[in-house]
């Protein structure tokens, strides 16, 4: 029992930052204090689950090196969702308003090509691989000690990855049937890199379907806004 209000605790400490943090930024406005509030967030994602798993875990440090393969099926997933997005996107793109999008990315600078280019890259390389050190290993594992292991926790992972991406579209002025579908697309994409890490044990297989998943994102963005 006491294990479980332990990952109980590890879980809304880690797993709500990302949603709080969407929050108060737009509450904040545009400005140094929005900015504070990202960069303390990224710090608070990075330190939190190294520090729990060392000094209350007891764990050692490890690199996740993948030790059980699993490339192949990272790639072939990955490149599958990023179809299905693409797929998505070209029946139901035009009813996107590029004007909502356009509106809540300038304060940020995003309609700036070379500033979307260095975010692509920072988004595909550093948050995606940030994103599945949280919510893959260490949101996976908090999971299975609260909910039990196999499709509880990946399904409990999964549900926690989508909340701050839901509440994110509607600060950018999705509208709520995109909101509902992009919701239900990031919770299966979610499921499915909590399973890669479940069935491979390493940070590094679902984060290659991740990136494959962004650089599919961040291409629709681009045609949208540009």
């Amino acid at each position: 029992m006491e294990d479980r209000r332990r990952a109980l605790l590890a879980i809304i400490l880690v797993g709500a930052a990302p949603t709080l943090s969407t929050l108060l930024s737009y509450s904040a406005g545009d400005g140094a204090i929005s900015q504070a509030i990202f960069v303390l967030t990224k710090l608070w994602l990075l330190c939190i689950p190294i520090i729990w798993f060392l000094k209350i875990d007891g764990g050692a440090m490890s690199w996740s090196k993948p030790e059980q393969g699993g490339y192949a099926m990272s790639i072939g997933l990955g490149l599958a969702m990023s179809v299905a997005m693409l797929l998505a996107w070209f029946l139901l793109g035009d009813a996107i308003d590029a004007t909502l999008l356009s509106d809540a990315l300038e304060p940020v600078g995003l309609l700036n090509p070379t500033v979307y280019l260095l975010a692509t890259v920072y988004w595909i390389l550093f948050n995606s691989l940030l994103e599945e050190y949280v919510f893959r290993w260490f949101l996976v594992i908090k999971s299975e000690t609260l909910v039990g292991p196999g499709n509880p926790a990946i399904i409990l992972s999964a549900l926690i990855f989508v909340v701050h991406h839901t509440v994110a579209l509607a600060v950018f002025g999705f509208p709520w049937w995109a909101n509902v579908i992009s919701s239900i697309a990031i919770f299966i994409g979610g499921a499915v890199f909590s399973w890669l890490y479940v069935r491979y044990r390493s940070v590094w297989i679902p984060y290659i379907a991740h990136a494959i998943c962004d650089v599919a994102v961040f291409g629709v963005g681009a045609t949208i806004l540009f």
